[in-house]
């Protein structure tokens, strides 16, 4: 966990920073605003997740020998049953990279004049998406203890099955940071070009390449279907969530008056998106 109390001290740095940087760089058009409101709530919450998590996760013991030895397949759920087994040290560093591009991905956002206009409100958009990103799944890690499936391959090395990570399977970290930056990056550019012609390519291509790292995680060994499905869907509600939170309404509201025999006043209409 030092790798990500590491990253956390970073996010904190620039989170304290980005709401007030973001107001200046937002246009008046963007689909997007930033707050101390909604961005404190939002980085509260995250601090919160961050150090349960590490709490949470920094508890789990490694397996022994003997422990080892005693695993049965057939005490694991039909769905997952058949990927117990499974290893593969190639295929799990292609994920490894794979899902570094998904993390790089938004950056190709700033390519878009209209959306680099406001790089301050993206920036801490997705600086907070990473946020509960990096520690959610170990929430679910650190609660269930699961063993994954390459300790059950005779193919994997005993020092691998007795390291610290052996019993982090549950839920899929990479699939939770697959999904979160790539719909985060498909629904941003969704938000600034809604009639864009090239919406479904970019939704194709970013959620391919999130499914491609969760198929890959399952084949290298490192997680069972159910882990990988859990997060995905983690992951597809964070990219999503952050977003819709810094939605801005200013554009669909709606006063008109209202005028009667025996009233006077206001009609107001709020279409949130």
């Amino acid at each position: 966990m030092n790798m990500k109390i590491t990253s956390f001290a970073f996010l904190l740095c620039v989170l304290l920073s980005q709401p007030l940087l973001s107001q200046d760089s937002a246009s008046v058009h963007s689909p997007y605003t930033t707050g101390w409101t909604t961005d404190g709530f939002i980085f509260g919450a995250g601090v919160a997740v961050a150090f349960i998590a590490s709490a949470i996760d920094d508890s789990i013991p490694p397996l022994s020998t003997a422990e080892i030895d005693a695993l049965d397949k057939n005490s694991i759920n039909g769905v997952d049953r058949f990927t117990a087994g499974n290893y593969s040290r190639t295929q799990s560093k292609i994920s490894d990279v794979l899902v570094g591009a998904s993390i790089l991905s938004p950056v190709l956002l700033l390519f878009d004049n209209s959306i680099r206009k406001d790089a301050g409100t993206i920036t801490a958009m997705y600086l907070e998406t990473l946020l509960f990103t990096t520690f959610t799944p170990s929430m679910g890690k650190g609660s269930a203890k699961r063993i994954r499936p390459y300790v059950y391959s005779a193919s994997a090395p005993l020092s691998l099955k007795q390291g610290n990570d052996s019993r982090r399977s549950f839920f899929s970290g990479h699939s939770t940071t697959a999904f979160a930056t790539s719909v985060f990056f498909a629904t941003v550019y969704t938000d600034y070009h809604p009639n864009s012609e090239y919406k479904t390519y970019v939704w194709g291509g970013a959620l391919g390449l999130a499914s491609t790292v969760a198929m890959l995680r399952v084949t290298s060994g490192a997680h069972f279907i159910s882990d990988v499905a859990v997060g995905a869907a983690v992951g597809s509600m964070i990219g999503y969530v952050i977003p819709y939170l810094h939605r801005t309404i200013t554009d669909n509201v709606a006063i008109s008056p209202l005028l009667g025999p025996d009233y006077r006043g206001v009609h107001l209409s709020v279409s949130l998106k």
